[in-house]
């Protein structure tokens, strides 16, 4: 995200500090919590550290941060949830342990059965 400054502030209970980045668009201060990253130009990179991924990956160029009422009105962007975070809190509510425990269950001895008859035939073949 775009460089973050502390600033501190003077209370009746004593000095405050904390971080702030400025947006991109209009300059207004924020918090780090309540700026919107948005990522501008595309590079590619390469694995270099990861012995066993050699491919090739993009990400973006620069970081910059945006306040939410520029990123409302540039982007759309509003804070409201998309709805998946909703619909797995549901999930969650209405499937016991139990139950999701036999779902998982099945679904492995399922697999496990398919593995072995596979094993199977390819031992009978040879």
């Amino acid at each position: 995200m775009a460089q973050s400054r502390t600033r501190s502030a003077v209370t009746p209970h004593g000095d405050v500090e904390y971080e702030v980045v400025t947006c991109a668009s209009c300059g207004e201060e924020v918090i780090p919590a309540d700026a919107v990253p948005v990522g501008v130009g595309v590079e590619t990179y390469t694995c270099d550290g990861i012995p066993f991924c050699r491919e090739t990956h993009e990400r973006p160029r620069e970081t910059h941060a945006l306040c939410a009422y520029c990123a409302e009105a540039t982007l759309g962007y509003t804070d409201s949830p998309d709805g998946v975070e909703d619909r797995l809190d549901e999930l969650a509510a209405e499937t016991s342990a139990v139950g999701l425990g036999l779902w998982l269950g099945v679904v492995g001895g399922v697999a496990l059965s398919v593995g072995l008859l596979l094993v199977q035939l390819l031992v009978g073949i040879v």
